[in-house]
């Protein structure tokens, strides 16, 4: 799997393709395919691109964000590079990333928010303080055949044995970084840091943080099969935030090759 960890570059494009790839529940008999994270703002509703294989690995893994490999796709040239950067924003966005520490919740808090949650409770919004991240959510399924977030929403995605945010399984997490009229709500995203600390917020008012583990550019195609967002829910309540990457550079339909993953489990 291409994984490269690497500091906060500019908002990309997102788009998630249809057909999640996701250990052993996604097989021939159910007829689905793999997701992929593609284009973003003006390119949201592009062409999808091809099937994906089938999902790989032996467990779901750790998340531990150590892996430095260096990627093996191609990298993007120049000229497709500033193609696709006129399609999108032009200039990269100011994004202010000043917020104050996060408060810690108490671990009473915690288990009754851990109780609401399994009582059915939804979480409403998001937030990573160090990098001045904060949003609401809200649940969607495939549109147009896509994981595919509307410019300035943030979902949870509803499809494929996905949890609500904050249940006990993966609960996958999509938004854009960049749309037509400037920096969208995850343009802080790639920001963020192993050890960091995501809230989420219910409606009942109670709270659980979530420390993050991983944090890493991840080529679209290993996405797919990447067993800490796809792989079978575990007893671990994790949440996978998905955003769009340039790292990796463009394909020839401008799309990004790559997608910024990061991963959080209880603190």
């Amino acid at each position: 799997m291409t994984r490269l960890s690497r500091p906060r570059r500019a908002p990309a494009d997102v788009t998630v393709v249809r057909g999640l790839g996701r250990r052993q529940l996604l097989s021939a008999s159910l007829g689905v395919g793999a997701l992929l994270l593609a284009g973003c703002a003006d390119e949201a509703d592009a062409p999808t691109g091809g099937q994906a294989g089938s999902p790989s690995g032996t467990g779901t893994g750790t998340g531990s964000g150590t892996s430095n490999r260096t990627p093996t796709s191609n990298t993007a040239s120049s000229s497709s590079s500033s193609s696709s950067t006129a399609t999108t924003s032009g200039a990269d966005p100011e994004v202010d990333i000043t917020s104050s520490p996060a408060e810690p919740v108490p671990a009473s808090e915690e288990q009754q928010a851990r109780d609401a949650v399994d009582d059915g409770a939804v979480a409403t919004d998001l937030s990573i303080p160090a990098v001045g991240l904060q949003t609401d959510l809200v649940a969607q399924g495939l549109r147009g055949g896509k994981v595919n977030p509307l410019p300035d929403q943030v979902i949870w995605f509803t499809g494929y044995d996905r949890v609500s945010p904050g249940a006990t399984g993966t609960s996958v997490i999509a938004g854009h970084v960049v749309n037509q009229d400037g920096p969208d709500r995850f343009a802080a995203l790639e920001g963020v840091s192993t050890g960091d600390t995501v809230t989420l917020t219910y409606s009942s008012g109670d709270r659980l943080t979530f420390a993050i583990t991983r944090a890493e550019v991840v080529d679209k195609t290993d996405l797919q099969s990447d067993p800490d967002v796809w792989g079978d829910n575990g007893s671990t309540r994790r949440v996978v935030l998905v955003t769009c990457d340039d790292t990796l550079g463009f394909r020839e339909d401008g799309h990004r090759k790559a997608n910024f993953v990061v991963v959080a489990e209880p603190a």
